[in-house]
């Protein structure tokens, strides 16, 4: 966090007047940037900087009576809302706060403290330091990422977390463990399935986009009870698992629907033989569905045998790919909670 230097904030209190109305409220840069300022105060003998983003808005329920009180005391952001349905009357207030990003300490590190960090906030915080924050859900949450002269450097955003403003890196090592699918083991696990999706896969190809919703609907009707759409995912795939030998495209129809591949879901409960339209969003081809379904239960299968994977550790910024498998990440040998 470069643009958040000690010596340069530091120096900044020292020699520029305070906004008008505080004695400790300093801009960053440019004063007119009012939204972009940090406060100084006193921790334990220490002179630390707050840095501040715009504000937190909180919503707060009240009582009536508490309502009531509150307008009598002049508060502001007094709101009440009555429901259409229930003609309840809801009362509540917002509680407006300085949105407090981290606090940058005299070893010239920068702690994380926020509760979370908004698109906003992570564009203002890459812009201060010559790398990106962003949230990446493969990547467990919130990181920050730059280019290097030795490749990219990948760091997961934990809160508490203090980083050198200078060099970016952890005052603590940081480990990141993920979990890698051993490939051997994956490919005994799904030899069961070549069959299955042998037959699968030259049945979709065959059939066009209406033939094969015409026939998931008779295999819906036939296999589910009551020809109910609406049953939880379970339902359906229990099902689906008890065909896979005796009736391969009927069962990979079922998997199609319970896990709404295609909007399979949506497209047959507005079908109509007598005004047929191609409802699909995506626009997927009877194949197309397929592969999409072989990639989900492919992994299904994999998530039920947790010994196909392996575990890979990343440390010091390593760079770790994106995984569908998640990570956790470790300091001192503790788990800590990623940004989302």
């Amino acid at each position: 966090m470069q643009g958040l230097n000690y010596k340069r904030l530091d120096g900044i209190s020292n020699s520029v007047s305070p906004y008008r109305g505080s004695l400790n409220r300093f801009p960053i840069g440019d004063r007119r940037h009012n939204h972009k300022y940090f406060f100084v105060r006193d921790d334990d003998g220490q002179r630390v900087f707050d840095i501040v983003h715009g504000q937190n808005w909180k919503h707060i329920t009240l009582t009536e009576a508490e309502h009531d009180e509150c307008a009598k005391q002049g508060m502001p952001r007094l709101n009440k809302y009555q429901d259409h349905n229930t003609k309840k009357w809801e009362y509540y207030r917002y509680e407006v706060s300085p949105n407090i990003l981290g606090v940058v300490r005299p070893d010239n590190t920068f702690e994380f403290t926020g509760e979370s960090y908004g698109q906003g906030d992570r564009g203002i915080m890459s812009s201060w330091s010559y790398g990106w924050f962003s949230t990446e859900s493969r990547r467990g949450g919130m990181i920050w990422s730059s280019k290097t002269n030795g490749g990219i450097r990948i760091m997961p955003i934990y809160q508490g977390m203090r980083i050198d403003c200078e060099t970016i890196q952890p005052t603590k090592p940081i480990t990141v463990v993920g979990r890698k699918v051993d490939r051997k083991v994956g490919k005994d696990l799904l030899a069961g399935y070549e069959g299955f999706y042998m037959t699968t896969e030259v049945m979709t190809k065959a059939m066009d986009y209406e033939v094969f919703v015409k026939t998931m609907l008779e295999v819906v009707s036939e296999h589910v009870p009551d020809n109910d759409f609406y049953l939880d995912h379970k339902v359906y795939t229990s099902i689906a698992d008890k065909l896979i030998d005796t009736a391969p495209l009927d069962s990979a129809m079922l998997y199609i629907f319970a896990w709404d591949i295609g909007n399979m879901r949506w497209n047959l409960r507005r079908f109509s033989d007598t005004n047929f339209s191609r409802y699909s969003a995506h626009e997927d081809t009877p194949h197309t569905m397929f592969l999409n379904l072989k990639r989900r239960l492919n992994k299904e299968v994999y998530k039920a045998n947790k010994k196909v994977f392996k575990k890979v550790e990343y440390v010091n910024g390593e760079m770790y790919p994106p995984s569908e498998w998640g990570y956790t990440v470790m300091v001192d040998g503790v788990e800590v909670k990623q940004y989302d």
